[in-house]
């Protein structure tokens, strides 16, 4: 047999401690078994007469969802939108650096990479016939030097390409075959020429491994052209010099491309990486190079005529090892759905994380059952053989719900909106705005929206609350009271917006004011998803009228949000709902989990006619914060719901209007309005005062001042309390 006299260094793990390492200085293993080791063969080391043997093989790696905050969400194969998720790989074979933690980066050619898979899109894994190219202005045709080229790990659908193959040692262009049609290619992407759907088309793409391995460290000189039938053909500009800078991106195809693409012929891509060849030999290629993974795929979103939603992307895990040695990888991920405002929104979409250990990806539906999302990983078991190891998780949508407090209002009285749609959180970490279209030329002005699209709109006396130019002076409408749809906080579902009761209002017409007393006011929410998945208007009046002993098969909460009440108060969240095709005896299964992610889980009985009824008591020692309610019935989950326990923090419109007030750009029944508010509402309480009552109509200067300070946070909430409390002594507020 063979024998090896390199020499091999170990290293003491410490002073004194009699325990030797071996790894360079990279703390990568210098004994490393060979990746064509046969299976099932064993080497030996010897040391001082003892010996241990090595049996190559591979392990079989396991594949789970984890939520630290929510176990219940994995546990019901539901997740919720806006909300982080850990995804833990665990897996031997990946366990490279025992001194170190690993990554399992894309760019790495020994990295299997979990893939997160949606629709159809058009990757590398098909792709083949890989050229190198000297200088950028080399023919296509003739001047190619072909590479080596593979797809090893299917499941990410990477193409390893090896450069040391070309026979260069500089280059600065590359061209592949794709593998696929024209016409399967026009059939992903999105036509908006094309009445039948509306969307955007992108173009994935991770070059950080030539960035790496042959040095291209600038990218803005970059272009991507697609030629089909030949190489000889007039190229389609995908990216052109200047549309990118880095090494990784998401960047929008633009809507001509997608005329351009005729036929049914092969289709081949074309990467210069000094499109202006401005500079000599861009890529270098050194003798000791590895295999270099590269990602460009084709994704695109949008919705049909139909409303079926239309979703092609991947998403590629880079997880990383939670400690050195633990062969357990870790990452996380969230989602946001699709709405009437985000879909075609560019910006929003390129803030999306397609290939990262944070991964973040679009939903455009519902995609429960075998619409499900599978997060898969491609593995070499036991017995050497290529397996799939997955995790499926169901994405719900939900129906949204809006409310006001009143249905009456009375001039200058703060008119409070709250929506409630999960849908709506698009980040786990932010709080979400929504703003009011602030644009004459729009349909869909003075409502909450975006271009001509409308989420929510403010109906008074049946009239859209909008604004009108009549004899050359302009009157506002929802957009000049500043009204915005703010969420509650990070990850909550919950918005809030106010506005004060205007006391004249532009007539349908738009060419005379009216009264708005004696009307109704209605808030219209047009949900682009409900729970069945399908676009919907919900309105506060429906709200109101919805009794909670209602028959619906929709379950409902009594409210989303409620104050943290006091200590010997308690506030009362009523659930109810019923369950079609009830089953005798069975109970409904309600799991409530808390904002710190315990979770407790009870019964509650069902009527013959199917109905439901019960009831969450929260106190001055429950939780603030967002409570989940997971409704499971004979072992099938039927919804989940949540509400928001608030500290009773001041709106900060309140403080707004005092520093408004300090200025003198608000009257003083306007802030005492908003004082009032805070009374009405009990956000705050005004102790006892051991002084007599009296009357007084002036506010004294000096509470003025106070005001101002507060607003510029130079004293406390109590203090300014103690303003509001000299207030009441005088009866110039009441409580």
């Amino acid at each position: 047999p063979p024998r090896y006299t390199k020499i091999v260094t170990f290293v003491e793990l410490g002073p004194n401690s009699g325990i030797f390492e071996n790894f360079d200085s990279n703390d990568k293993s210098i004994i490393q078994v060979s990746k064509n080791a046969p299976r099932g063969q064993t080497g030996t080391i010897q040391y001082n007469k003892d010996s241990i043997s090595i049996l190559t093989g591979s392990s079989t790696a396991s594949l789970g969802l984890q939520k630290a905050e929510l176990k219940i969400e994995s546990n019901a194969h539901q997740l919720s939108p806006g909300t982080k998720y850990s995804l833990i790989l665990n897996d031997p074979d990946q366990n490279i650096n025992t001194n170190s933690r690993d990554h399992l980066d894309t760019f790495r050619d020994s990295s299997l990479i979990p893939t997160l898979r949606i629709g159809n899109p058009i990757t590398l894994e098909k792709s083949f016939d890989v050229k190198f190219y000297l200088t950028s202005v080399d023919n296509l045709l003739t001047d190619g030097h072909d590479i080596v080229s593979s797809n090893p790990d299917k499941n990410s659908a990477r193409l390893f390409i090896d450069a040391s193959t070309s026979g260069l040692s500089n280059f600065e262009k590359i061209s592949l075959n794709l593998g696929i049609t024209s016409s399967q290619l026009r059939s992903l992407l999105i036509d908006n020429e094309d009445s039948s759907h509306v969307g955007t088309n992108w173009l994935n793409y991770d070059f950080r491994s030539i960035q790496n391995d042959l040095k291209i460290t600038d990218f803005t000189d970059t272009s991507i052209e697609l030629f089909i039938a030949s190489l000889s053909s007039t190229p389609i500009t995908l990216v052109k010099s200047g549309d990118i800078s880095s090494s990784k991106g998401l960047i929008e195809i633009e809507d001509f491309v997608i005329s351009e693409i005729t036929d049914s012929a092969p289709v081949f891509i074309v990467i210069n990486f000094d499109a202006s060849d401005d500079t000599l030999n861009v890529g270098q290629i050194p003798s000791s190079v590895k295999r270099q993974p590269i990602i460009l795929d084709f994704f695109s979103f949008g919705i049909n005529s139909d409303s079926d939603g239309i979703n092609n992307s991947i998403y590629r895990f880079e997880l990383e090892e939670t400690q050195d040695n633990s062969s357990s990888f870790k990452g996380t991920f969230e989602y946001a759905v699709a709405n009437q405002i985000n879909l075609l929104d560019s910006r929003f979409i390129q803030s999306l994380d397609t290939i990262n250990d944070d991964i973040k990806f679009f939903v455009i539906g519902r995609m429960v059952d075998d619409d499900g999302i599978f997060i898969s990983y491609s593995d070499l078991s036991k017995v050497g053989v290529d397996i799939t190891t997955s995790t499926k998780s169901d994405i719900a949508t939900h129906s949204g719900f809006v409310s006001t407090g009143s249905s009456s209002y009375r001039f200058g009285q703060p008119v409070i909106i709250t929506l409630n749609d999960p849908d709506l959180n698009l980040k786990s970490d932010v709080i979400d705005i929504y703003h009011v279209l602030d644009d004459p030329t729009s349909a869909s002005v003075d409502t909450v929206g975006k271009n001509n699209v409308t989420l929510l709109e403010v109906l008074i006396k049946d009239v859209r609350y909008k604004r009108c130019n009549i004899d050359g002076i302009e009157y506002g409408g929802l957009a000049s009271t500043g009204f915005s749809l703010i969420e509650t906080g990070p990850s909550t579902g919950i918005f809030e917006g106010v506005f004060k009761m205007p006391s004249k209002i532009c007539d349908k017409s738009g060419t005379k004011l009216i009264s708005p007393a004696g009307g109704s006011i209605e808030i219209k929410y047009h949900d682009s998803r409900d729970s069945s998945g399908k676009p919907n208007t919900f309105s506060s009046i429906n709200y109101r009228q919805s009794s909670p002993s209602s028959t619906t098969s929709t379950p409902r909460l009594s409210t989303h949000q409620v104050l943290l009440p006091s200590s010997n108060s308690v506030e009362e969240i009523v659930l109810s709902g019923s369950v079609i095709g009830q089953k005798s005896g069975v109970p409904l299964s309600i799991i409530l989990i808390s904002p710190d992610g315990n979770d407790q889980t009870f019964s509650a009985s069902i009527t013959n006619s199917g109905n439901y009824r019960t009831i969450f008591s929260i106190n001055s020692n429950s939780l603030p914060g967002k409570y989940d309610v997971v409704l499971e019935y004979a072992g099938r989950h039927i919804d989940t719901l949540s509400f928001v326990v608030l500290e009773k923090n001041i709106p900060a419109w309140i403080k707004n209007n005092a520093k408004l007030w300090s200025q003198s750009s608000i009257s003083d029944l306007e802030f005492l309005d908003g004082i009032q508010y805070l009374l009405d509402e009990s956000i705050f309480h005004i102790p006892p005062t051991e002084f007599g009552f009296t009357t007084e109509k002036n506010i004294p200067e000096w509470i003025k001042n106070n005001a101002q300070w507060w607003s510029n946070e130079q004293i406390s909430d109590d203090d300014f309390i103690n303003s509001i409390q000299y207030l009441v002594k005088k009866g110039i507020i009441k409580t």
